[in-house]
């Protein structure tokens, strides 16, 4: 028992079980907080709707962007809200 105790001890003090995770964010600004309200306002007037997040490319540099895409009710045709 006093081992288990010990080596109970060891593994709390020098083996975590969640690791300290570095997080560098992709995008800045509000596009997903925008994506996210007019996703929202599609679906509530029937419309089949998501959200896309991916890259925007800015002079040599790509950046994060989040924008909407939905499916015409009358051609059944996806379309794209880019929410800038």
């Amino acid at each position: 028992m006093k081992k288990l105790f010990i080596l109970s001890i060891f593994l709390l003090l020098f083996v975590s079980c969640v690791r300290h995770i570095d997080y560098i964010p992709y995008m800045s600004g509000d596009c997903v907080d925008k994506a996210v309200q007019i996703r929202q306002d599609l679906r509530e007037q029937g419309y089949e709707a998501d959200i896309v997040l991916g890259g925007i490319k800015r002079g040599d540099k790509v950046e994060g962007h989040a924008w909407v895409r939905y499916k015409d009710k009358k051609t059944g045709e996806w379309k794209r809200i880019d929410n800038y």
